[in-house]
């Protein structure tokens, strides 16, 4: 047996070394590029989208989902100014408020499909008719019109920079290019086919809910030139798929990412930082640095939060400090207590108006509900029970609420029956409600055209809870609408004045939430949303 074994060894010997003498044959670089094992990015996101349009859901993982199949006209870059992405060349009017912009060339749909103007239009019609930018600029005279296959002309009431703003802002929603049979879908439901002209292409035959997600390069899409910035600039792939892993239990996703079964985990819990931070195969970092902002927003048609005292009670039951921590927040990432309804660190920060609500007063909030005769009718508080962040910060905030004298009733449901419920105009004992918790990027309050906190119009238009304030309203119409930066400046003074008066939320602080990905991973973007563009991966 043994000499068997020896025998058979010195055969495969020199069966290997007769192979050396064999003639190298050459491989082409595509012959090459189609042997080699495909460059895929496994990652988890906080939660996996419960729709795959960013026109019906401006959630975070429905816009992440966007950005990977789908382009934009316009993006913001590092210095969050607008930058054509889509757009070839703008030509304005010098009498009217008229723009005529033009296509690059190439550009295709994943079906091979020219992108044409006609696409554009209709794609702008359907964003409109839902984003809060988009119904601004309708406010504003929106009117558009094809000029030919590749130019189309936009038309307002009056010159604004905030045509430009509205159609680079980066989320909730983004302004993202869809084929015109799509975009002609009732703006409340899901488009039937996700088909766009972005750098990569869903796979709907390997989608699985709850599973996974999965997206591979399109091969026929053409980056700009110059390098990327935020969301601007050539979006480069150098990865051939993205496999989009659906696993909403954090500590499972960083179990993953700790066996190598993950590459990117986007939300890893705080308590498991330590252990992540001690690996030599793990990087710990941020690709948004202005990070999130949390807040509660409170129903202004029902009592309490009818009255001001109530919502000031609110705000001076709280502790920031305990909330953010509680929520996750990492300390070496960065998080700060905030009182600027424009959120901080951005170019709009105020805390103007808000100097006698930042320290926690349960005294005074007790003081401020006795004033207006509460009699400890509960606070109904619908939360996700199904998001680990709300989940938390609605837990912690209404403990610190039933210190200060509310009665609170915590009625926990899953995601999308709470986004669906907070819609209802009910009194809460009749299946309505009298807060929400949420969290908002921060860079999207520094901008007055996306912030949906300053939503103030007296029609009952506004976002859920339905805050009334025609001072603010005014106010924010005329920023929208001034073109001198150093008047601009002072209007967002105003409207931080007037919504520390009106409190339209209870701010409970400022955040970064931290990325882990492993050290074999590159190049990602610095960017409020994860984009696979410019990611390298090694094996």
């Amino acid at each position: 047996m043994h000499e068997d074994i020896k025998a058979t060894a010195m055969t495969r010997r020199a069966a290997l070394a007769g192979l050396t003498a064999v003639p190298a044959v050459a491989t082409s670089p595509r012959e090459a590029a189609a042997q080699r094992a495909p460059r895929v990015v496994r990652y988890a996101a906080s939660s996996e989208p419960t729709t795959l349009d960013p026109v019906v859901s401006p959630l975070l993982v429905t816009q992440e989902h966007g950005y990977l199949v789908y382009d934009t006209l316009f993006s913001l870059d590092g210095q969050f100014r607008p930058q054509p992405q889509m757009v070839e060349s703008v030509e304005a009017d010098r009498d009217r408020p008229v723009w005529t912009m033009r296509l690059r060339d190439g550009l295709a749909f994943h079906d091979g499909s020219p992108v044409t103007s006609a696409d554009v239009l209709a794609s702008i019609a359907r964003w409109a008719s839902r984003d809060t930018a988009g119904r601004q600029l309708a406010g504003m005279g929106l009117r558009t019109e094809a000029v030919d296959a590749r130019s189309f002309r936009i038309r307002l009431d009056a010159p604004t920079p905030f045509l430009f703003e509205a159609m680079a802002k980066p989320t909730s929603s983004a302004l993202f290019v869809m084929r015109e049979r799509e975009a002609r879908t009732d703006p409340t439901r899901a488009v039937p086919e996700v088909v766009g002209s972005g750098p990569f292409r869903f796979l709907r035959d390997e989608h699985r809910q709850g599973y996974r997600l999965v997206y591979e390069r399109n091969p026929g899409y053409k980056p700009r030139p110059e390098p990327p910035s935020y969301l601007s600039g050539g979006k480069v792939v150098k990865i051939d798929r993205v496999e989009w892993m659906a696993m909403p239990d954090s500590a499972t996703a960083v179990a993953a990412l700790q066996r190598g079964e993950l590459d990117i985990c986007s939300s890893p819990p705080l308590d498991l930082m330590p252990v992540l931070r001690a690996r030599r195969d793990i990087v710990i970092t941020s690709t948004n640095p202005q990070g999130w902002v949390a807040f509660t927003r409170m129903n202004f048609l029902h009592p309490p939060f009818d009255r001001p005292e109530a919502r000031r009670a609110l705000q001076l039951a709280v502790r920031q400090s305990d909330i953010v921590s509680a929520v996750g927040a990492d300390a070496e990432a960065g998080m700060r207590e905030c009182y600027s309804y424009f959120a901080c660190g951005g170019a709009n920060e105020t805390e103007a108006g808000t100097g006698a609500n930042r320290t926690q007063d349960q005294a005074e909030a007790r003081r401020l509900l006795a004033s207006i005769g509460y009699s400890g009718t509960p606070v109904v508080f619908i939360a996700p029970g199904d998001n680990d962040s709300l989940r938390i910060i609605a837990t912690v905030t209404a403990e610190q609420m039933r210190q200060a004298g509310f009665v609170v009733d915590v009625q926990f449901s899953d995601f999308a029956s709470m986004m669906a419920r907070r819609n209802r105009r009910d009194p809460p004992a009749q299946g309505g409600w009298n807060m929400f918790p949420m969290l908002a990027f921060a860079f999207e309050l520094d901008s007055p055209a996306s912030n949906f906190l300053l939503s103030s119009a007296c029609d009952g238009t506004g976002y859920a809870g339905w805050a009334c304030d025609q001072t603010l309203f005014d106010t924010r119409q005329a920023w929208l609408k001034e073109t001198d930066p150093a008047r601009r400046r002072a209007l967002v003074e105003e409207m931080q004045l007037a919504a520390a008066r009106l409190m339209p939320a209870a701010l409970l602080g400022q955040f970064v939430r931290p990325l882990a990905h492993r050290c074999s991973v590159r190049g990602l973007v610095q960017a409020p949303v994860t984009v696979m563009w410019n990611v390298e991966v090694t094996r």
